[in-house]
């Protein structure tokens, strides 16, 4: 990261999707699922989606009066019946620079609908009711297994432009909510119809009581987080909803009080919409938390801005014990299309403190910081160690992960998710792969991927892809995909550092460099392993994922 420059972007969104494992329910629209599926079908149909999901979507969608992208989230429920109808459900919609927030509005079951293709890449319109008009919103999405699936919008019908990433995920019947929760969320504050915003992000823990939570609370605000805005004492309450319907929480802390709707998932797993109407933007997910890191090798990948408000994306790996020193440290990192691999760095102090659930990690050599020393906020979790950067060089969010394999099963299918940035504004992928137990060079992933930027027309390509592992056995890899400019309408290839959670698990950085012909691209992602049998779905686990943040563009660029 660049401290010294100045902060010369007008800032999108820092949006922490977290939960990289989830699906959505579609319908015909957009084309997406035109190409044909690879051989090695993965067993999907129509019937892989019944039940009540909830879903969740962040991004930016088009200004109806300035043409400028502006910052977007959505989460509910959605119930799919089994047979490519949508029946029912209810979403919450924060676009504070169109609509304002829009809660509880209800999904049509007319015109509501999905479709499934056999490798589990699917299409879908949901009509939302929005003061007593309808608006369809479009997604595309592939699934995981039968509860989880990745998801993008990818609205553009000439008065409904947005894109955005997201996830889906099977609603447990009864939830009851006990003990501490670890929570990652982002967004923008000071959005309005003529201002897209500054970027906001907080990651904090609370534990429930009766009727109240107490905890702490770390932001960073417009890139310039200090002393004033970390360890914060955190108050307030969270109250569950009947099934299928929204809670509340109020988070409230020295720097101002919050409100959410917040959706159950299960009891491990919540997401957090932010539904009061200061402006303000926040949306992510909690977990129940965990009191300290789990000693051995992690994995991390990280997202937001530079000092001078340029998109970053840091991924790597590092040796940690329980309270966080970290050894044996290498980091990559796109700057703004400036790549550097394999860098290494290591803490210069860390601490975790049991009570509260919280770590601070000072970090020497991380990013392109020369002589600085980054210091991170980290609450460890059951979604992964949720990290904000709470120093005044720039805001990088994301998660770290506990490694359990350092290769992950090269055979049968995956799902991706990548979102970012590129000289249109937002990107955002969905894919379905299989590999092959070759190795470099041969072709040995093979699929479709389907991106959507702000403004333009999907578009639906083969992917044909080499990954190749590290060869000292660290669980890293690189992925390169040659397309001939078909990626989009900046990249022509597809660049891809991995890094191994699981077996069937890996989360990835996007380091698409400014030297290539058609521009940079900055991105972050997740893969995992497609399961269509029933069974095996519940042991499905999500990921927390930080997305990155959009820089300002002076208008929507239209096909």
């Amino acid at each position: 990261m660049n401290p010294h420059a100045s902060y010369k972007c007008a800032v999108r969104l820092l949006m922490a999707l977290a939960t990289m494992a989830s699906l959505l329910l579609i319908s015909g629209c957009g084309g997406s699922s035109s190409s044909t599926p690879p051989p090695n079908q993965s067993g999907f149909s129509t019937s892989s989606l019944s039940g009540t999901y909830v879903i969740s979507v962040s991004g930016t969608d088009g200004n109806t009066t300035t043409d400028e992208a502006v910052p977007f989230a959505m989460v509910g429920t959605v119930v799919a019946n089994g047979s490519g109808g949508i029946t029912g459900g209810t979403v919450d919609i924060n676009d504070p620079g169109n609509t304002g927030v829009n809660i509880g509005q209800a999904i049509t079951a007319s015109g509501s609908g999905y479709q499934i293709n056999t490798d589990g890449r699917g299409t879908a319109t949901l009509n939302v009711s929005i003061s007593g008009t309808t608006v369809p919103f479009d997604f595309d999405f592939v699934l995981t297994s039968t509860s989880n699936g990745l998801i993008s919008r990818f609205d553009d019908n000439g008065t409904d432009i947005g894109t955005g990433s997201g996830t889906i995920d099977l609603q447990s019947a009864a939830t009851t909510l006990t003990g501490s929760y670890a929570f990652s969320l982002s967004g923008a504050s000071g959005v309005s119809p003529n201002s897209s915003g500054a970027p906001l992000a907080t990651v904090g823990a609370f534990t429930l009581g009766s009727n109240s939570i107490t905890g702490t609370e770390d932001f960073n605000d417009d890139l310039t987080s200090g002393s004033g805005l970390t360890g914060l004492a955190l108050t307030g309450q969270v109250t569950l909803g009947t099934a299928g319907t929204s809670g509340t929480a109020q988070l409230t802390t020295s720097l101002g009080s919050f409100g959410f709707d917040v959706w159950v998932i299960d009891s491990a797993h919540l997401k957090f919409i932010e539904t009061d109407t200061t402006g303000t933007l926040l949306a992510g997910d909690a977990y129940t938390q965990v009191t300290s890191l789990s000693a051995g090798q992690l994995v991390f990948a990280l997202s937001g801005f530079d000092g001078g408000g340029n998109p970053v994306v840091a991924g790597g790996y590092a040796t940690t014990d329980a309270n966080g020193n970290l050894t044996n440290g290498f980091e990559d990192f796109n700057d703004a299309g400036a790549v550097t691999l394999a860098k290494p760095f290591s803490t210069s102090s860390a601490a975790c403190v049991t009570a509260t659930g919280r770590c601070q990690l000072t970090l020497n050599g991380f990013s392109n910081g020369a002589s600085q020393a980054f210091t991170f906020a980290v609450y460890p979790s059951s979604g992964g160690g949720l990290a904000l950067e709470v120093d005044s060089f720039g805001l990088l969010q994301g998660a770290s992960y506990s490694q359990s394999a350092t290769s992950f099963t090269a055979s049968g299918g995956y799902g991706l998710n990548l979102t970012g940035e590129n000289g249109s504004g937002e990107v955002d992928d969905i894919a379905q792969f299989d590999v092959s137990s070759a190795v470099s060079p041969a072709t040995n992933i093979t699929g479709t991927l389907d991106e959507n930027t702000l403004g333009t027309d999907l578009v639906s390509v083969g992917l044909n892809a080499t990954y190749t592992p590290d060869t000292n056995g660290d669980g890293r890899g690189s992925i390169t995909a040659p397309t001939s400019g078909t990626f989009g309408t900046d990249i022509e290839e597809l660049t891809l550092e991995y890094y191994v959670v699981n077996s069937s698990t890996v989360v990835f950085i996007d380091v698409d460099a400014n030297t290539e012909p058609l521009g940079g691209q900055t991105g972050v992602g997740t893969f995992q392993a497609q399961s269509s049998s029933t069974s095996a779905a519940a042991a499905h686990r999500a990921v927390s994922m930080a997305r990155p943040v959009v820089r300002s563009h002076a208008a929507l660029r239209r096909k």
